[in-house]
């Protein structure tokens, strides 16, 4: 098991604080918790971390403060007198038991990680935690593109049939309706193929 991934579990009580220093909204405090172990977790992939309860506490501590400036700079609201305001009920709360289910599934998702291969792991991190696009990581990988879309695309399936074999839905865990819709036209363009 990964080492940033034992800090993580130890002491993520301690990185939700810090992140609860700077944000308020329980959904965000935890969208940033998950965001912490995440890049830790890719920066783990390249090299050595020494002290990784200490590197995902930076982790967090920066992302926090750098949400929270872009939000600042990009948040204008013009609020009229009170009185004329609507009050609605927060919708952006986190039943303990939604926060349980994540903490759950983002421990499955990283066990789905350490599974694949490394080369695998690697380049599903560059693509889905780093954003990089298949051509970059193909420059980076010294690699054409239809290995690196192989790669991708094995490394997924890996991942949900990790899911699935967990007895939980890929769905929870961000399967979109693009992939399948993308399976099924291939299958309609290979039947067409063979007319």
């Amino acid at each position: 098991m990964s080492q940033v991934f034992k800090a993580f579990l130890k002491h993520k009580p301690v990185i939700r604080r810090i992140v609860g220093k700077y944000r308020s909204n329980p959904s965000d405090i935890e969208e940033l918790v998950q965001e912490t172990f995440l890049r830790a977790y890719a920066a783990e992939l390249k090299a050595e971390i020494r002290q990784p309860e200490k590197f995902l506490y930076r982790i967090a501590k920066n992302l926090s403060i750098s949400r929270a400036i872009r939000k600042e700079n990009s948040t204008t609201q013009f609020v009229g007198e009170l009185s004329e305001m609507e009050v609605f009920a927060d919708d952006g709360q986190v039943s303990q038991e939604d926060h349980l289910d994540a903490r759950q599934r983002l421990a499955v998702f990283a066990e789905a990680l350490e599974s694949l291969s490394p080369e695998l792991r690697e380049t599903l991190i560059m693509r889905r935690i780093e954003g990089l696009t298949v051509p970059k990581i193909a420059m980076r990988l010294d690699l054409s593109v239809s290995a690196i879309e192989k790669r991708l695309a094995k490394a997924i399936v890996d991942c949900y049939a990790y899911i699935r074999g967990k007895g939980l839905d890929p769905a929870d865990f961000g399967a979109k309706k693009i992939i399948r819709m993308k399976v099924a036209s291939r299958r309609v363009a290979t039947k067409s193929d063979k007319k």
